[in-house]
C-alpha cells in the first residue's frame, strides 16, 4: 500500500489542487473535443488490466504508440489504427516504473523511472534495454523526458535538479559519468520535504530552452536555460495550470494534462510568453496523465482517479488537436 501512495502522490496531483480549473482566464471558455473521424481510427484505446499509465510517446512515422506503466516499467506499444496492441518491454517487477517517455528518430525510447530513480533507454523494435543510469540523489524520482537536438533532459519531482543525458554528434549515448545534474535556480522555488514540485517537461518551440510545469502555487510554467539552469517564470495572462502531469509543444502550442482536463496554451517562439487558449474536455477522460501527439490527434494516457489494483482497467483517449499545423513538434524530430 505504502508504494501505491508514493505513486498516487507522484502523479495524483489534482487531489491536492482541489479539482481546479485548468486554465483560469481562458477567452474561449471550455472546449469540449469533437471526436476525430478521419480514417476510423479508434477514438478510445484499451489497454491490459492493472496496467496503470504513465507516460505517452508517439511515433512521427508510423501509427504507433508506447505506453509506459508505473507497475513495474513495462511498455506497452498500439497499433493506432486498430487500437490493438502488445508488450515490447516487459514488467520488471517491484520498484520499477515507466513514467515520462519519449522517442527519438535513431528508434530509442528514453523513459523515465519515477520513484526507482532509474533513466533506461530501449530499442523501440525489440524492447531491449540500449542502456541504463541510476541517479544517486536521495530520493530521486525521475518524472518525466524531452528530447532536445543534443541532450535528454529528465525531471524529478522533489528535488531541484534537471538530469541531461548528452548525445554524441550522431546521437551517441553517454556513460554514466557523463550524466550531468544540473540544479535549478533563478524565480524557481522548491517545495517541502516530500513535495512534488515539477513533473512535465517539454522543449522551447525554438529548441533553445526547457519548458517545466511547476505544481505549486496554483500551477505555473517556467521557462529553463539549459546551460544554466536559471528557470524565469513566464507570464501567462492571469492563467495558472494547476494539476499539471505530462506536457507536450505541437508547433508554439503547448497541451497540458491535468486532473479533468487537457489544457492548451499559445507559446511564442523564444517560450518566454505563454497565453491561455482553451482547455479541452471528454467524457473518456479519467484523469489524465500523459499527452503525446500523431497527426491530427492528440492521445491522451489516463491514469484514473482510483486505487490502483492489478485488475483495475485502463485506457487511453484519442480527441482532436485545437488546430491542424504544418510544423512538427520539436520533441518528436530530436
Amino acid at each position: 500500500m505504502q508504494n501505491r501512495l508514493s505513486r498516487r502522490r507522484l502523479l495524483g496531483l489534482g487531489a491536492a489542487a482541489g479539482g481546479a480549473a485548468v486554465l483560469a482566464a481562458t477567452p474561449a471558455g471550455a472546449w469540449a473535443a469533437a471526436r476525430p473521424l478521419d480514417a476510423g481510427w479508434p477514438t478510445r484505446i484499451e489497454l491490459p488490466v492493472g496496467f496503470h499509465p504513465g507516460g505517452v510517446a508517439t511515433d512521427g512515422r508510423a501509427p504507433y504508440a508506447y505506453y509506459g506503466s508505473l507497475f513495474g516499467g513495462d511498455v506497452y506499444r498500439v497499433d493506432l489504427t486498430t487500437g490493438q496492441g502488445k508488450y515490447i518491454s516487459p514488467d520488471l517487477g517491484e520498484g520499477n516504473a515507466a513514467a515520462g517517455i519519449r522517442l527519438d528518430c535513431h528508434g530509442r525510447l528514453f523513459v523515465s523511472g519515477a520513484y526507482g530513480g532509474q533513466i533506461r533507454v530501449l530499442d523501440v523494435t525489440t524492447g531491449q534495454t540500449l542502456a541504463s543510469y541510476r541517479m544517486t540523489l536521495l530520493g530521486a524520482t525521475i518524472a518525466d523526458v524531452a528530447l532536445t537536438a543534443g541532450a535528454a533532459w529528465f525531471t524529478d519531482a522533489f528535488h531541484p535538479v534537471l538530469y541531461k543525458l548528452p548525445l554524441g554528434p550522431t546521437g551517441e549515448l553517454p556513460t554514466a559519468e557523463q550524466v550531468v545534474t544540473v540544479p535549478l535556480s533563478g524565480d524557481w522555488v522548491q517545495g517541502g520535504d516530500g513535495e512534488v514540485t515539477t513533473l512535465g517537461i517539454s522543449p522551447t518551440p525554438d529548441g533553445r530552452g526547457l519548458l517545466l510545469a511547476h505544481v505549486l502555487d496554483g500551477g505555473a510554467l517556467m521557462r529553463v536555460d539549459p546551460a544554466t539552469g536559471v528557470a524565469q517564470r513566464i507570464p501567462m495572462g492571469g492563467a495558472t495550470i494547476p494539476s499539471a502531469n505530462g506536457i507536450r509543444l505541437d508547433g508554439t502550442r503547448l497541451y497540458v494534462a491535468q486532473s479533468d482536463a487537457v489544457g492548451v496554451l499559445q507559446l511564442n517562439t523564444e517560450g518566454t510568453r505563454a497565453a491561455p487558449l482553451t482547455r479541452i474536455t471528454d467524457p473518456d477522460f479519467d484523469w489524465p496523465s500523459a499527452v503525446a501527439v500523431h497527426g491530427d490527434r492528440l492521445y491522451v494516457s489516463n491514469f484514473g482517479p482510483r486505487t490502483p489494483t492489478s485488475t483495475t482497467p485502463y485506457h487511453s483517449t484519442a480527441v482532436p488537436l485545437v488546430r491542424r499545423f504544418t510544423t512538427h513538434s520539436t520533441e518528436e524530430r530530436a
